[in-house]
């Protein structure tokens, strides 16, 4: 076989294995851009969904914790010394529907989302800190949370979690809601805040 043959002959495998080549980095490119689409609707799931998009409301609203006092069906006010908390001008546990919530006000909006977002993060959802030295502000942190242990199992035995799943910002307000997962949680705030909307 000459030369020339040879070179002929090996063509199409070259063609064959470069296009074979081509479509397996394709593929792998394919796949990894899966994989990070897969990881933001993961993220976006995990956060609520839709919660994310409606966490933060700039609403033109100054609100007060009258505008709670008022609203038929809410009670328990606990008042909360906020000297460490920075930026906050009061902070207060409420009960509504016999679920707790906590209710954070600052001057504007953007000081509520410029100071207040870092605390409000570090609470809420799965990887809450809400015992420990890393808890960022300590006033209340025993409201914030919630023990869960087995049938039977001493006190010491608690293993806590976040009592606050998830929390809005309406105008100057932060407000931070239970619930079993983080959209009920999200659902709850919606329908605390729709009992302040002006008549």
């Amino acid at each position: 076989m000459s030369l020339n043959n040879l070179t002929t002959r090996n063509i199409p495998i070259a063609v064959v294995v470069a296009i074979f080549v081509a479509m397996a980095a394709a593929g792998c490119g394919s796949a990894s851009n899966g994989g990070e689409v897969d990881v933001a609707r993961s993220d976006s799931a995990s956060s609520g969904g839709e919660v994310g998009d409606a966490r933060i409301v700039d609403n033109d609203r100054i609100y007060v914790i009258g505008d709670l006092k008022d609203a038929f069906g809410v009670k328990g006010f606990k008042d909360y010394d906020v000297e460490e908390l920075p930026g906050a001008l009061e902070a207060w546990k409420v009960i509504y529907n016999q679920l707790d919530y906590e209710a954070r006000f600052y001057p504007t909006h953007e000081d509520a989302v410029e100071q207040g977002i870092l605390y409000a993060d570090s609470i809420t959802g799965d990887d809450a800190v809400v015992v420990g030295d890393e808890v960022l502000w300590e006033e209340g942190e025993k409201d914030r949370k919630k023990c869960s242990r087995a049938s039977g199992t001493p006190h010491s035995g608690c293993s806590y979690s976040a009592r606050y799943l998830e929390y809005v910002i309406r105008g100057n307000m932060i407000l931070f809601c239970e619930g079993n997962d983080s959209q009920q949680a999200f659902t709850n705030c919606e329908n605390l805040l729709t009992l302040t909307d002006p008549v």
